[in-house]
């Protein structure tokens, strides 16, 4: 009789993210992914039931955590914009650490398989609405605060800050230097009271 695979599900995860990270799902072969997690292909296929088995929860993975900060970031004051504020600085803050310009997972992701994979695409894209609720949401208690003008629309100005997200990800692959990422930031927030 087999023995179940034994292996911590996350860190096997996290070093097939860093694959799929660096060369894409359709450059990643089950061989680089042996060699990453060092599980033999019938565990990686017996606890994931094939590459795309594996990615998708690779996706999950990531999406879950960026959820998961977000919330903490946008809940951690009473004051809505300092909320936003610091967001955005652990957001600079993380772009800065790429030294290798790999940009964001999820936007390489969808760059490579949104027009081929439907699944994927709606799976990112319930993610990245989330993630605007989220602003959303913290953008309405600004406005009820008084904090922006009562002529804002929430919706909008969040449809705002996501785009400015999504540029400062694919800026990141050319590794700017990173106060071009303060930069940017500061003037995408001052619109919040434009």
């Amino acid at each position: 009789m087999a023995r179940p695979a034994e292996f911590v599900r996350e860190e096997v995860l996290d070093k097939a993210m860093e694959v799929f990270w660096r060369t894409g799902y359709s450059g990643t072969s089950v061989t680089d992914l042996v060699k990453a997690t060092s599980l033999k292909p019938g565990s990686l296929y017996g606890a994931f039931n094939s590459k795309r088995g594996l990615f998708m929860e690779v996706i999950d993975t990531y999406t879950n955590r960026g959820l998961n900060n977000a919330k903490t970031c946008l809940n951690s004051t009473e004051n809505p914009l300092d909320a936003i504020h610091l967001y955005f600085d652990h957001f600079c803050s993380d772009l800065a650490a790429d030294e290798i310009g790999k940009g964001c997972f999820i936007i390489n992701t969808l760059l490579e398989l949104a027009t081929e994979d439907d699944e994927i695409r709606i799976r990112i894209t319930d993610y990245l609405n989330e993630i605007e609720g989220e602003f959303i949401s913290t953008l309405e208690k600004a406005k009820a605060a008084g904090q922006i003008s009562a002529a804002k629309d929430p919706a909008s100005l969040a449809k705002l800050l996501m785009t400015g997200i999504w540029g400062m990800r694919v800026m990141s692959s050319t590794r700017p230097d990173p106060q071009a990422y303060g930069a940017v930031t500061s003037h995408l927030l001052a619109q919040l009271q434009a």
